[in-house]
């Protein structure tokens, strides 16, 4: 479930959420998210780490440096 902006605590969505408040795209394979962060890598210059969700247990991509 997703964290509620009234909990009194810092706003932190986690893992399972971009900074927008949206989910992030879920991937079924390691794989399949390395490959989409090698092309997003390739399109942007961004580097992108890949990590299993503990929320969907599908693969999510996110920020190296947050």
């Amino acid at each position: 479930m997703r964290p509620s902006a009234d909990d009194g605590g810092p706003r932190r969505l986690g893992p399972h959420w971009r900074a927008d408040g949206a989910p992030k795209a879920a991937y079924l394979t390691q794989g399949e998210a390395l490959s989409v962060a090698e092309e997003r890598r390739h399109e942007t210059g961004v580097e992108l780490s890949v990590y299993r969700c503990d929320v969907c247990a599908g693969w999510h991509m996110g920020s190296r440096d947050g």
